[in-house]
């Protein structure tokens, strides 16, 4: 058995790194770490998450993909995000829905990949 202690990132394939950034930094408040733009990839980082962001000319997810980000977001917040979701015209995949005690919406970031953005209800 492998004993895991932690998560050292999670790397994203995004089709234009700038622009990708900006999303990143605008949407979820990331700050970038590094950015090595000659090799296409920036490293952000927003809390303890880190993100790597490759950059693959002409990417876009197929939307067969089920690969998905999930953060958890306050519930008192949860309105508010689908309403910067929708305000930023962003393409909702699933939801908003009730899951386990909570809400979740599934959405695509200007690439095609999933996140989600979830609470869970203490009752």
């Amino acid at each position: 058995m492998i004993v895991i202690e932690s998560v050292n990132h999670i790397a994203i394939t995004v089709s234009d790194l700038d622009k990708s950034i900006k999303f990143y930094k605008e949407f979820f408040d990331f700050d970038v770490v590094e950015n090595m733009s000659n090799a296409g990839q920036a490293f952000m980082k927003m809390g303890d998450i880190i993100l790597s962001l490759i950059e693959v000319s002409g990417y876009k997810n197929s939307g067969d993909s089920k690969n998905c980000i999930s953060f958890y977001v306050d519930e008192e917040d949860f309105d508010d995000a689908i309403d910067e979701i929708e305000e930023a015209g962003l393409k909702v995949v699933l939801g908003p829905e009730n899951i386990r005690k909570g809400q979740r919406v599934v959405f695509e970031d200007p690439d095609g990949n999933h996140i989600e953005l979830s609470y869970p209800r203490i009752d």
